[in-house]
């Protein structure tokens, strides 16, 4: 913890590859002008922003670093730096880096989301399942549900972190993942985190998904897996001691007060906070303005994607959605200051504008049209076009 900014093996790999990706566009001068629109022209003015407001109000350094990092560092890092070496990078080996961490991760979760119930107690192996400084502390970051229950959190630490990473990852995971048993299970573990922004992000994810043409709704397959994982929330929903009226909570869970204190103005409050209603903490701390252009730096990749929708291969479309995920989730509970939340949104756009796998790009080369989205398979998903 520097700063009250978790240090994490994840934030530590992307400063090591952002470092090297760095070192090989000086070499090759190898840049791309969209993610660095995205960086130089919207994140890091509001990162500047966070930086001038420090100091004007004289904040401790613990409450303006993290924003900093969040929206200059990573941005350069993800955007700039390592959006370009995805090109040299093969759709089958991302597949083979993600299927498995993600199977793991979902493994993981649910294993212990089941030993709970039986033994009140879960497994955490410091520095790779569980943050040092919160180990044995799960059950006191908002995971309890019922007496029965507790929020599948996995290597996440909380349930909501777990559940909108996932939504983020659901049209990349399943664009890759061509076992229905894993694909199975991945919803399970996003129904199990009891989190009702996570169940009405996946069912705006699985909208946006049929609409992107990844799923075809005409498929029996996919009506079949609609069932299950309607059953399977049918179970859980009792053991809550819920109610179908309890899955509209009119208070957002405790989130309505911050509506009730919220004060508009042009560059916001003298503290900086986002808390989990992403864009309520955007307009409290840096205002009407800086809403605006927040909104324009999350959205910029987004419609990058949509105005060459065309163009886009199965895999950038995938991450359009899910970029799109994240900011429906952000909406009522968007976690953008815990890892690894807000490095996967900035993943997508990086995989957005991703034309391909081109190992002796160059400077001036031409990149030949991205191959037409592959049709789909008999449950509705498409075959991913990974070479070999």
């Amino acid at each position: 913890m520097v700063e009250k900014f978790p240090v994490t093996w994840g934030y530590l790999l992307i400063g090591l590859s952002g470092a090297m990706a760095a070192i090989a566009i000086i070499r090759k001068r190898d840049l791309q002008l969209a993610p660095i629109v995205q960086t130089g022209a919207l994140f890091l003015p509001l990162a500047a922003m966070v930086y001038f407001k420090a100091q004007q109000y004289n904040l401790p350094s613990s409450r303006w670093i993290p924003f900093t990092v969040i929206f200059g560092l990573l941005p350069i890092l993800i955007l700039v730096a390592i959006t370009p070496q995805l090109e040299r990078i093969r759709t089958a080996d991302m597949a083979r880096a993600i299927r498995p961490m993600i199977r793991f991760a979902v493994v993981w979760g649910l294993m212990n989301f089941v030993l709970f119930i039986f033994t009140r107690d879960i497994i955490e192996i410091p520095y790779l399942t569980v943050n040092i400084e919160d180990a044995g502390t799960i059950l006191s970051k908002n995971n309890l549900r019922s007496g029965w229950l507790m929020k599948l959190v996995s290597t996440y630490n909380n349930g909501n972190i777990f559940g909108v990473c996932m939504i983020m990852m659901m049209p990349v995971y399943l664009y890759f993942e061509d076992k229905k048993i894993w694909r199975a299970l991945f919803i399970v573990a996003i129904i199990c985190t009891l989190s009702r922004t996570s169940w009405f992000a996946m069912v705006a994810v699985f909208i946006l998904m049929a609409f992107s043409g990844q799923i075809r709704l005409n498929r029996t397959g996919v009506w079949v897996a609609v069932g299950a994982a309607f059953c399977v929330f049918l179970v859980i929903l009792p053991l809550l001691g819920w109610t179908s009226a309890n899955l509209i909570d009119d208070r957002l869970g405790g989130r309505m007060t911050y509506l009730r204190e919220l004060n508009i103005t042009l560059f916001g409050a003298e503290e900086i906070y986002i808390p989990e209603v992403v864009y309520y903490g955007l307009l409290q701390s840096f205002g009407l303005f800086g809403l605006i252009l927040a909104l324009a730096a999350m959205g910029y990749g987004i419609g990058f994607g949509l105005m060459h929708w065309g163009q886009l291969n199965g895999l950038r479309r995938a991450a359009v959605v899910g970029a799109l995920g994240y900011c429906a989730a952000a909406a009522m509970d968007g976690a953008m200051m815990y890892p690894p939340v807000f490095p996967i949104f900035l993943f997508l756009n990086a995989l957005i504008y991703r034309r391909g796998y081109f190992p002796a790009a160059g400077v001036g080369q031409t990149y030949p049209a991205p191959p037409r989205p592959r049709q789909a398979r008999g449950d509705g998903l498409p075959h991913p076009a990974i070479p070999q």
